[in-house]
């Protein structure tokens, strides 16, 4: 028996055991009742003493006040001496306790927690059956408060048992794994948008069972757009599944997979890292769900061959840098060459001769630089190397 049980139970018996008269009526009471579970009543035999029938209720009663639809109240010493007192007096039997009684007094108590009880219902002594308190919970000034508890104890109960490995979390993203149901419902319950998966509804266990064993479910946070459709997504590469909170286009997967390369790009490579880097934690916590645990390789081969558009995108920090190109030195322009005549040159007359065509023309010119660019102006087209040039010997 787990040390939290013997706890408990020590703590609602050891109450009924200072009262004898009392652990006899309790008694009595035990051996009327037929809707006790079979096997606890089977376990204990028909000669069950009143000291054991003690312990065995008062764990029955731990389990009930403890599993309520709005919170833990079996450290409350107040509710199971209320309801052990309703037994033995014949006012409810353990059906009624376990069926509705918690439930009843988790209303009653959560709605006086936040102090929004109406003054004629916040004495709690002056309720004599669980009938006089299911009143609570069926009064429609209470019923939106009291769902919008419920569903908070949920959540905050499948936090507590959930059961997944965190495999990339950063100032951008967190995705895990989710390894049972409470991890499923923790995600889809988590602050930002709610995504519709089905993994996470109220009826995801069924979902979850049905998918786990398959392969891994991955579940994706982008912290910068959590409030978004988009800010939430989660594939399962055994099934060809990769959706965005809205579950658009479920069916296109290869659309699917371009747009999560498009929002995400090199996100698929990190996620494919961290579960290599979880690779033990994640076949260790799997192995409820396949015999030995997820294959790690095999699923990483599924995610690469389901998923090629992320895999091969790419984030900046994955892409290697390139030194940005110098710009080329920049050369100052040639001057025009003058072919090479005779060493005179100066001011004076030039035959020139464009030797494609070996017609002659004599210009005047300060030197052949200013003779070259009397020529670049009068014909452009033509190259430099096209003219053969001679001083004119001076007049005397």
């Amino acid at each position: 028996m787990k040390t939290v049980d013997i706890l408990n139970e020590a703590n609602v018996a050891a109450k009924i055991a200072k009262d004898p008269k009392m652990a006899k009526m309790l008694g009595i009471a035990w051996r009327h009742d037929s809707t006790l579970p079979r096997t606890l009543v089977a376990k204990l035999g028909p000669r069950a003493s009143d000291e054991q029938i003690v312990h065995a209720w008062s764990k029955l009663l731990d389990d009930t006040l403890r599993t309520n639809n709005y919170g833990d109240l079996s450290a409350d010493g107040r509710f199971d001496d209320w309801l052990t007192r309703l037994y033995i007096n014949g006012a409810a039997d353990y059906e009624d306790i376990n069926g509705e009684g918690g439930d009843a007094l988790g209303a009653w108590a959560a709605l006086n927690k936040r102090g929004l009880l109406r003054p004629a219902d916040q004495d709690f002594n002056k309720f004599r059956s669980i009938r006089q308190l299911q009143r609570i919970r069926n009064d429609r000034g209470y019923r939106n408060e009291l769902d919008r508890i419920a569903d908070a104890e949920r959540i905050e109960k499948m936090k507590r048992e959930k059961k997944d490995v965190v495999i990339v979390d950063n100032d951008r993203y967190y995705v895990v794994v989710p390894l049972n149901y409470g991890a499923c419902y923790t995600f889809g319950n988590a602050a930002g948008y709610k995504p519709n998966f089905c993994t996470n509804s109220s009826s995801g266990l069924r979902w979850f069972n049905n998918y786990a064993p398959d392969g891994m479910i991955v579940s994706i946070t982008d912290k910068q757009n959590q409030d978004v459709a988009d800010g939430k997504w989660q594939f399962h590469a055994a099934t060809n599944q990769i959706v965005n909170g809205d579950q658009e286009n479920r069916h296109d997967r290869q659309g699917n997979d371009e747009k999560f390369s498009k929002l995400f790009p090199g996100l698929m490579t990190e996620i494919i890292r961290g579960i290599e880097a979880h690779a033990e934690e994640i076949k260790e916590g799997s192995t409820d769900l396949v015999r030995g645990g997820y294959d790690i390789a095999k699923e990483i081969a599924k995610i690469k061959e389901k998923y090629p558009l992320s895999v091969a995108s790419k984030a900046k920090s994955d892409e290697p840098e390139v030194a940005p190109e110098e710009p080329a030195a920049v050369e100052p322009a040639a001057e025009p060459q003058v072919p090479a005549q005779d060493d005179q040159d100066g001011p004076g007359r030039y035959s020139v001769t464009h030797t494609p065509t070996n017609r002659t023309a004599i210009i005047p010119a300060q030197n052949r630089q200013d003779l070259m660019r009397k020529l670049n102006q009068r014909y452009p087209d033509y190259p430099d190397t096209d003219y053969a040039i001679t001083k004119q010997p001076e007049e005397a």
